[in-house]
């Protein structure tokens, strides 16, 4: 990349408004701006990189966080004040109520500080590395625009310029990609047409596929292929691509992923199971299924299209309750940068219309407890309780509650890469109220106030018929924790 090239991302990142115990002091520079906010900085940094990191990185592993944002950190102010920042949220999330307002405030300081001094970074690995750590520090303020142009801003530095250095950096950034597009606000919408444009999925499909060294690795294909899949989908669904072309696309996309599904076989073969490693394989599985439901499903067609799938929703819910005991075991934190439970949870529990199933996976997403980047279990569990509560106003039947007991079904990696594999299914539909299509509800959008803990909802309800391109009515309400 050219150096004006690299300065106008910086200028843009700027505009968007950007191992050892030497680690802990902030690095050196003649801005004004990387001064210390208090003396208690590197207190912060502490945090971060002891707590912070070590709970992100307890779930998928991943290098960027515990090794390249810890090395620039170290060389670039900018970077340094992004964690800070990060680090007085994850503070705010374990002080009493009422006590994390001075954290959020610093925390917003911290991140000024960051944007104020993205312009200083000549490279461009740090640029790419502080958009991927300011797309969290955002997401954690309730920066949901800021935290979209963060991603875009990345993507489109590691797609101009890419890499053997940049490879960590495009793999966290597919990641918090992905993680902004599940993520439905309304005050705004998730830009799929910008990141087509950063990053396009031909781009991403046409890279050399993963060898399968190691769970960071397998994981990182993961998420990047499961974004390929959003954007394709919404692409078609837009008119943004013929019928013909999109199905070739597809059909790349479905041989990477068996390509990936057989390389995990093998990987696993070769790694037996411990208990070091038991909440990764667990949490993989759970994304693998949210995504293979969504791919079974295709984005098109009424909602009842997936009242077929019962047997891949047990699984999910079965190996989500798995990995929620893991945790529970295992202590492990339960704040994150990235995504793990709470995401697939939430879309398990919005397609899944059997009742008894359905309201398992909401006591688990109650449960949990999470802070994922910007997903919030608790918050997320009171909106889909909202939602479920609309969708069986209806039906007149008492639920039945089942017992989510016994592992998870152990489905080989290589049935997965075979073609319209089914999942098979301890329960049935028999004597389960089936609700209407009229009254499901085909998205959610909801205007969050994070500080708040507060959230106005708004519930596209799916047409009359399952053939109708056509939304039905909005439902409108309010859920406060």
């Amino acid at each position: 990349m050219s150096r004006r090239k690299l300065a106008d991302t910086v200028r843009k990142l700027d505009v968007i408004s950007p191992v050892s115990r030497a680690l802990t002091k902030s690095p050196t520079s003649s801005n004004p701006l990387s001064k210390p906010v208090t003396p208690d900085d590197s207190i912060f940094f502490d945090l971060f990189r002891h707590a912070t990191v070590k709970s992100t990185c307890s779930v998928f592993p991943s290098t960027f966080w515990s090794e390249t944002v810890m090395q620039i950190a170290h060389q670039e102010p900018a970077i340094w004040h992004a964690t800070l920042a990060i680090a007085a949220l994850h503070k705010s999330t374990q002080v009493p109520e009422g006590d994390e307002q001075s954290l959020a405030i610093r925390a917003e300081t911290h991140y000024a500080k960051a944007l104020g001094l993205a312009r200083d970074i000549t490279t461009s690995l740090g640029i790419a590395t502080l958009s991927a750590v300011l797309v969290s520090a955002a997401s954690l303020l309730g920066r949901w625009s800021e935290m979209q142009k963060h991603v875009m801003a990345g993507l489109r530095i590691v797609s101009q310029q890419y890499a053997p250095n940049l490879r960590v950096v495009v793999s966290t950034l597919m990641k918090l990609d992905l993680q902004a597009m599940t993520f439905s606000e309304s005050s705004s919408p998730y830009p799929y047409e910008t990141t087509v444009a950063a990053f396009p999925v031909a781009q991403y499909l046409a890279l050399p596929p993963v060898q399968g060294t190691s769970y960071e690795e397998l994981s990182s294909e993961m998420f990047g292929l499961v974004r390929s899949y959003m954007i394709l989908g919404d692409n078609y669904i837009r008119g943004n691509v013929a019928y013909g072309p999109w199905l070739t696309s597809r059909e790349m996309f479905f041989r990477r992923l068996a390509h990936w599904e057989l390389t995990m076989a093998y990987f696993e073969s070769t790694h037996p199971p411990s208990p070091k490693i038991e909440l990764t394989r667990l949490c993989i599985r759970l994304w693998h299924v949210t995504a293979r439901i969504l791919m079974r499903a295709t984005p098109i067609g009424g909602e009842t299209r997936f009242d077929s799938l019962l047997g891949y929703f047990e699984y999910g819910v079965k190996v989500a309750s798995a990995a929620k005991e893991c945790m529970r075991k295992t202590e492990k934190n339960s704040f994150s940068l990235e995504s793990a439970l709470v995401a697939p949870l939430w879309l398990l529990i919005h397609r899944c219309r059997h009742l008894g199933l359905r309201h398992a996976a909401l006591k688990l997403l109650q449960d949990i407890n999470r802070t994922e980047a910007m997903w919030k279990s608790q918050l997320a569990a009171a909106a889909m309780k909202a939602l479920v509560d609309v969708e069986e106003e209806c039906l007149h039947t008492k639920r039945i509650p089942i017992l989510l007991n016994g592992l998870p079904l152990n489905v080989p990696w290589h049935i997965w890469a075979r073609p319209g594999v089914n999942i098979p299914t301890t329960l049935s539909w028999e004597n389960v109220p089936v609700i209407p299509e009229e009254h499901r509800v085909k998205d959610l959008l909801g205007l969050m106030s994070v500080h708040q803990s507060r959230v106005d909802i708004r519930l596209l309800m799916s047409a009359d018929t399952v053939d109708s391109a056509e939304l039905g009515p909005v439902r409108e309400i309010t859920v406060e924790i």
